[in-house]
């Protein structure tokens, strides 16, 4: 098995080497910083740092604020009350103006696990894709995580960079390179089917693809790790070359990953020898449960093994 480790850490340690690069690097957290992994940040960094306790909607006025002074303002927030509940403040205060806040968004989708439907960001995707201005982000693992805090601080505007929780697989190594806008092929075998997934389901379809290739199936595995600017191109390639395309996510299938792709279909119009290309989403068309992740991924069918089903079932 990989490594375990949280995208949390991640975030925590890469916001720490920038912070060492850059002096205009702030940080604010909604008592949360013990939760990111920010207290190498905060012992090295004290006056960096600003503590606004469970007060999400003053935390991203301030945010604004700050940033229109020149700063770049990273805010450590839990995913369901920054898309939720400081709403407005991240649309209109934030996203119109175009100012330089990077979201670390902590317990996106089922990630919240244990802590049940008012902690699990399923709709946070959704929700913040269709918010204009602002870049849309999803590591799937630790390394990935930590990458893109440096890209997220290069991005002029809003960055909302969807995290997890508990320690998860790493899935890439040091070297990886991670673009904006550009999906990464983390399995190649060939084209009977791609899966295209984000986050914490990119490890349940490499293994489903490492399996199916025992079998004689050979997928094409995409990580669509930037939702917003969308990598049309790679969508656009793996429809005319292998015809069939899943996308698999652990939030709601209603604006999220899975209407992404689909509207990228519907309005090329792509054909797979002369037929529609055939298309399945895989994600939540409810609110989550309270459960461990593993466990929560395997009651709404978004593991290995439903995945496997469902390749089969679209061949």
């Amino acid at each position: 098995m990989s490594k375990l480790v949280s995208t949390r850490k991640g975030f925590g340690d890469g916001l720490l080497k920038l912070a060492r690069q850059r002096k205009d690097v702030v940080a604010f957290a909604a008592d949360t910083y013990r939760s990111f992994k920010m207290g190498p940040f905060v012992d090295e960094f004290p006056d960096r740092y600003f503590e606004f306790g469970i007060a999400e909607q003053n935390m991203m006025m301030s945010a604004a604020g700050m940033a229109s002074s020149g700063k770049v303002v990273f805010v450590a927030v839990y995913s369901p009350f920054v898309s939720m509940r400081a709403l407005e403040q991240l649309r209109t205060f934030i996203a119109y103006p175009n100012l330089n806040v990077k979201i670390a968004a902590g317990l996106g989708g089922l990630t919240g696990d244990t802590g049940g439907v008012t902690h699990q960001g399923t709709e946070d995707l959704g929700i913040i894709r269709a918010i204009p201005n602002i870049t849309l982000v999803c590591p799937a693992d630790a390394i990935a995580a930590e990458k893109y805090v440096e890209i997220a601080a290069e991005v002029e505007g809003p960055v909302y960079m969807r995290i997890g929780r508990g320690a998860t697989p790493l899935v890439y190594n040091e070297t990886q390179e991670f673009k904006l806008g550009k999906a990464i092929r983390v399995r190649d075998y060939g084209s009977n089917v791609t899966v295209i997934a984000i986050g914490p389901c990119l490890i349940e379809a490499i293994r489903a693809a490492d399996r199916l290739k025992e079998t004689g199936v050979n997928i094409r595995v995409l990580d669509m790790h930037t939702l917003k600017p969308l990598d049309r191109n790679s969508i656009l390639e793996a429809a005319r070359e292998t015809g069939k395309i899943i996308t698999i996510e652990d939030g709601t299938i209603n604006g999220g990953l899975g209407s992404a792709v689909s509207e990228v279909l519907a309005e090329e119009g792509i054909l797979y020898k002369g037929k529609p290309v055939r298309f399945k989403r895989l994600g939540l068309e409810n609110f989550g449960s309270s459960g461990t992740l593993d466990e929560l991924l395997k009651f709404y069918g978004l593991n290995a093994d439903n995945l496997i089903k469902t390749v089969n079932d679209l061949l």
